[in-house]
């Protein structure tokens, strides 16, 4: 009779720490589902481009949202951040992220980053779809540099 309760309770036991093990597998796999998801999230986010213009940054800030505001309707800004000197706009379906700050190198410059994203469409391919958020970004930065009529160094494409 004792030896059939030893068994019974090591049976127990042993089912037991089984299902906390599972249970403890299946949570941490839970718990890594956002990390997994955010890490895939912010692997694509668009074309950047970044130009060094001869101009202070809050006059580089300030063109751009002048610029936004002179195309409204058709421009919406979805997002301005003047403490950060960050400016998003869209048209609906492009969107362009303008952030500019302090040129580290020189007093009086500033460094534009341009961040331009189109909606995939389909059957368009990634090589079309890169290509157009370039022109996009590069076509913000000119806009820019022609509206403070200065010449700007892209130095990155």
């Amino acid at each position: 009779m004792n030896k059939l309760r030893k068994k019974r309770f090591y049976g127990s036991l042993s089912l037991f720490l089984t299902s906390m093990v599972l249970a403890t597998s299946a949570m941490g796999l839970i718990f890594l589902a956002p990390v997994v998801a955010y890490k895939y999230m912010k692997k694509y986010k668009g074309y950047e481009a970044r130009a060094v213009m001869p101009v202070a940054a809050e006059k580089v800030y300030s063109a751009a949202v002048s610029a936004a505001e002179e195309k409204a309707p058709k421009i919406q800004i979805v997002k301005k951040e003047d403490e950060n000197m960050l400016l998003e706009v869209t048209d609906g379906i492009q969107t362009a992220s303008v952030t500019v700050k302090k040129a580290a190198e020189e007093e009086g410059k500033s460094e534009l980053t341009v961040l331009a994203t189109i909606p995939k469409e389909e059957g368009q391919e990634k090589d079309v779809r890169k290509e157009k958020e370039k022109e996009l970004a590069h076509r913000v930065i000119h806009l820019l540099c022609t509206k403070l009529e200065v010449e700007c160094t892209l130095t990155k494409e």
